[in-house]
């Protein structure tokens, strides 16, 4: 008789309820050899289910400090946590989130997210479920404009890893950015004053370079002319060369003042500017510029000369260090941001030239304190550069006026 198969036996009848007569039988059969393996089988089972059970005690104790230390990180976290339904309805929250939209929690649950979602950020909401419900993965993070139930706006930040529970729901966070925002927005609209006052700066200097510095030149040409009449014969070469140095010198005055503070810009507008600027370039450098979809658009000015100085930036280190012969200039915009692209066929930048020199790197910095971009790649042929800066279509004073 195989007396551990019999030993199991008997452990999983015990554990159902009890032996029947016919198991009775089986063990008042056994010879008393086989009853004493019996009974060492057993107790090795009785030893197994013994560490198995301290093992599930242990489990249990470890998964009851997990749970309430995650509902106690879960309670006191200072971020809102709230769990979605796929129809956006709060099936869970804790009191940060509670806090946070002005509601006690008891009277959160199982009303919509969307009714304290801003009226304009409801599209915004909507995709952010579809993009939630696909659960594809992956951390997400999506701007929300919140009402509280005072009635008061909280620029929110909404962030969940996309992971999906089994019915469908989803935990998110809340961050509340509304200060964050405000200190950007302050930021910017310092950068804004700082350009502008700079701009004033540079037409000050610009006027009083082409005004001091051409009065003084032209000058210099007539007395140069008066002399070429009482001077001999043989220094009519000599006097024609100053003359071609002061006109030169002259035409590149009038285009250093032209390049500080444009007229044009402030004026008529950016693409003349930048049409005068191309003009410039060609004469200057050799550079070739095609203005593509030439539209006077509707530009403030602070982002007139942000798009303005980028541009200017841009073709003058394609022509000075990419060996380019041409380059093209693109104006556009969408509902929110406005964009320059310039593409040009020099060498290009290598990979671990991330924005090029400092003039590049400081070009970004001035799109990003504007609360716009700037981004680097290679040309649509795979050669050259092609830099997009962007920049918002309207500053935080107008928006908030």
């Amino acid at each position: 008789m195989n007396v551990k198969r019999l030993a199991s036996s008997v452990v999983r009848r015990l554990a159902r309820g009890g032996l029947t007569d016919d198991d009775s039988s089986d063990l008042e059969s056994l010879a008393p050899e086989d009853v004493r393996a019996l009974v060492h089988e057993l107790e090795v089972h009785r030893m197994e289910l013994t560490v198995q059970n301290e093992e599930l005690v242990e489990a249990r104790r470890a998964s009851d400090i997990s749970s309430r230390l995650y509902r106690e990180l879960y309670e006191s976290a200072p971020v809102g946590y709230v769990t979605l339904s796929p129809e956006g309805t709060i099936q869970r929250t804790n009191l940060a989130a509670a806090d946070l939209l002005g509601v006690p929690r008891d009277h959160l649950v199982g009303r919509s997210l969307s009714g304290f979602v801003d009226w304009s950020h409801q599209d915004a909401l909507y995709l952010i479920r579809r993009v939630l419900a696909a659960g594809k993965g992956g951390r997400r993070s999506f701007g929300l404009d919140l009402i509280r139930a005072d009635e008061t706006r909280v620029e929110t930040q909404l962030v969940s890893s996309g992971c999906l529970m089994e019915t469908g729901d989803v935990d998110v966070a809340l961050v509340d950015v509304t200060d964050l925002r405000r200190t950007e927005r302050s930021l910017r609209s310092a950068a804004s004053e700082v350009l502008l006052v700079e701009q004033r700066e540079r037409r000050k200097l610009a006027s009083e370079i082409h005004d001091d510095a051409g009065q003084l030149l032209s000058l210099a040409s007539i007395k140069l002319r008066e002399l070429r009449e009482l001077a001999p014969p043989d220094l009519d070469a000599s006097i024609e060369d100053l003359s071609g140095l002061l006109t030169e010198t002259r035409r590149r005055i009038t285009s250093l003042s032209f390049q500080l503070g444009s007229p044009l810009l402030h004026d008529i507008g950016l693409l003349a500017a930048l049409e005068w600027l191309a003009e410039d370039l060609e004469q200057s450098y050799g550079l070739s510029v095609e203005i593509l979809e030439g539209e006077e658009l509707p530009i403030e000015e602070v982002f007139r000369i942000a798009l303005y100085q980028a541009a200017r930036e841009l073709l003058i280190n394609a022509a000075k260090h990419s060996g380019a012969n041409r380059a093209r200039l693109r104006l556009w915009r969408d509902d929110a941001m406005l964009y320059l692209a310039v593409e040009d066929d020099g060498v290009g930048f290598s990979p671990e030239d991330e924005m090029g020199g400092f003039g590049l790197v400081a070009m970004r910095d001035r799109c990003q304190q504007l609360g716009g971009n700037c981004a680097l790649g290679a040309g649509p042929s795979g050669m050259g550069a092609r830099v997009v800066v962007s920049l918002p279509r309207e500053s935080d004073r107008r928006r908030t006026s």
